[in-house]
């Protein structure tokens, strides 16, 4: 137990951080509910209109994917430019230069969205206050005048007392200023223009916390009002009429109770983990090395455990064999990995609540608890929340479509330097020798149209011309005889 100053005098410090403060891990959620078969309503039938507008829409998501696929890709320049062109030499360490940082940027951006992904928990300190105030007590009124009237001497003041149980968060200025600004250690001066960065909103008492009960210590039958308090954080999707008047999350927690006498009262304080954790046997917790722990942690751990020890069945990797401290914890010889989140549920029970007690005062004014209670709490990453906001910001999107403009251009411009020094080569090539070049282009024309008749091997065009040719030519003569035949008859009759 540490013991720590706090602003009124003759106090202590009462640290809770080693049962309260587990380690952080990674955000898993169980299985839901199973539902059972739910009727489909009736669908009416699409209307002409809308089957059109659907065939439209396929249209066009066709045509638009036909587009894409045309888009040339390519941005490496051919070989054979950089004789022509002094300058590719540039372009290509240029390129070598945007694979480096693309490479760099992808990885980082992989890491950034793993952070973002992951759920990663800071813990902090959470220092909790308790005091109480008096007021209208016997003592308090004993200066007032009495009425002479009066039966029995009665002021006419009911005593009461007010509670108030607060905590803040102790905040570390080093480790603020680098959450905020990672550079500030490094005291550079501000660039001109740069605004300050936008510190985090700050999470209050009542953000921790899913429910505070007070159990005061007294004779129900006497203080007929009720000697439990309670609290509850409304649940997230809780209707508008189910949540109850007053702020969301306060600092302070506060209720009065009509009494004139110290009374002893129990607090407790159940933690809001998001993700829930749970509270390991303890066979389990000897196993994990830990006494709580989220559903995914225990799932995890043992399979490090399973793991580390070699415990896989060698022919089927998802099989258990069960050394002797998985027997001890499941009461089976082989485990199927994939049954485990079930089998830990017997194994694990809720958190229990932080208990503080107190005394209320109420024969001074004003009282302070003599100790302060200090709670490790877990807070959200303020990194991730920048990640987040990174990863999502119009600029970064808009810089992306930018970026993406830029590379469809620049293999727009590399087709085009494709077919330009196909053209030279064609011209550079009748240039130096025409006739051999018009020679081969002629052959090379002939194969290609072979090629598109489906001609066989050794069969040609002019081949096939030929027997054409002579095949008309003796349909031309036999049609000139029959001609010829049918004359000399007509005649003769």
């Amino acid at each position: 137990m540490e013991h720590h100053a706090r602003p009124s005098p003759h106090s202590q410090r009462v640290s809770h951080g080693q049962g309260y403060g587990p380690p952080p891990t990674a955000a898993r959620r169980g299985p839901g509910p199973m539902l059972g078969n739910t009727a489909v309503p009736h669908q009416s039938a699409l209307s002409q209109q809308q089957l059109h507008q659907q065939h439209q829409a396929a249209l066009a998501e066709r045509e638009l994917a036909k587009r894409r696929a045309r888009k040339p890709t390519d941005k490496m320049i051919p070989d054979g430019v950089d004789e022509i062109v002094p300058n590719v030499a540039l372009y290509k360490e240029l390129r070598d230069m945007e694979r480096r940082y693309d490479a760099t940027i992808l990885r980082k951006r992989l890491d950034v969205q793993d952070a973002v992904n992951r759920n990663v928990k800071n813990y902090k300190t959470l220092r909790i206050f308790i005091s109480n105030t008096a007021k209208d007590q016997p003592w308090q009124n004993s200066d007032r005048p009495l009425d002479e009237n009066a039966f029995d001497f009665d002021t006419g003041q009911i005593p009461t007392f007010r509670v108030r149980i607060e905590g803040r968060l102790l905040e570390d200025e080093e480790d603020d200023a680098a959450e905020v600004d990672p550079d500030s250690d490094l005291n550079l001066e501000p660039t001109p223009g740069s605004t300050d960065p936008i510190q985090p909103p700050k999470k209050k008492f009542s953000h921790f916390f899913k429910g505070i009960t007070v159990e005061l210590d007294r004779n129900k039958d006497i203080h007929p009002e009720g000697n439990i308090i309670e609290w509850r954080k409304p649940a997230p999707n809780a209707p508008p009429g189910a949540i109850p008047q007053g702020p969301l999350e306060f600092d302070g927690f506060e209720f009065e109770r009509k009494g004139d006498e110290n009374v002893n009262c129990t607090i407790k304080l159940i933690r809001d983990e998001v993700p829930d954790r749970f509270r390991l046997n303890t066979a389990l917790a000897d196993l994990l090395d830990t006494k709580e722990d989220t559903r995914a942690g225990i799932v995890m751990g043992i399979w490090e455990y399973v793991r580390i020890n070699g415990l896989q069945d060698p022919d089927e990797r998802r099989n258990i064999n069960c050394d002797e401290n998985l027997k001890k914890i499941f009461s089976q010889d082989r485990l199927y990995f994939p049954q485990i989140p079930e089998l830990t549920l017997a194994h694990i029970l809720p958190l229990e609540p932080i208990s503080i007690t107190y005394t209320i005062r109420c024969d001074v004014p004003q009282h302070f608890s003599p100790a302060v209670y200090d709670v490790a709490v877990s807070v959200d990453d303020p990194i991730r929340a920048k990640m987040s906001a990174l990863l999502a910001s119009p600029s970064n999107i808009q810089g992306l479509r930018e970026i993406s403009g830029i590379d469809e251009q620049i293999a727009l411009l590399v087709q085009s330097i494709n077919h330009s020094k196909a053209k030279r080569d064609f011209w550079h090539a009748m240039s130096v020798d025409p006739a051999g070049f018009v020679k081969r282009w002629v052959s090379s024309q002939k194969r290609d149209l072979d090629t598109l008749n489906g001609e066989g091997i050794g069969v040609g065009v002019e081949d096939e011309e030929m027997r054409r040719k002579e095949f008309f030519d003796k349909v031309g003569e036999n049609v000139y005889l029959l001609l010829s035949k049918q004359a000399q008859k007509q005649g003769g009759q």
